[in-house]
């Protein structure tokens, strides 16, 4: 019994430290003052968790093309806010607001979202 409970108290917080490394904090990974503004059109959503993530096609302003990677909330926070996995599809041209990358790579994590028409999808208390 006393070798189960050895094993028990070591075994236990080695499979468990795993869990806890799938989220992260959002200042190691976004940076408040990288604040950025994109409209592009949708190539793939998504609707993961912990965070759901949009992928966009913006044209920078020579005209060329870069691929967006945008980390939203969790899907139950979406969902209760209004946006739903039939809200938008590929294909479909979105605004996204809020904060770059660190690394500052092609990243961002929205603090808003809104149809090319201005109708928002979907707005943070951030913001």
């Amino acid at each position: 019994m006393k070798v189960i409970s050895y094993i028990s108290f070591f075994i236990f917080p080695l499979v468990t430290s795993g869990l806890a490394l799938g989220h992260h904090s959002f200042s190691a990974e976004f940076d408040v003052g990288r604040t950025v503004d994109i409209t592009g059109k949708i190539n793939k959503i998504e609707w993961t968790n912990p965070h759901a993530w949009i992928y966009l096609s913006v044209s920078d302003s020579d005209g060329d093309v870069e691929e967006w990677a945008v980390e939203l909330l969790g899907i139950n926070t979406l969902v209760r806010s209004g946006m739903t996995p039939k809200s938008v599809v590929a294909g479909d041209a979105i605004r996204v607001t809020g904060f770059g990358s660190r690394d500052g790579t092609n990243t961002a994590n929205a603090s808003s979202v809104s149809r090319e028409s201005g109708e928002s999808l979907w707005k943070s208390a951030r913001e």
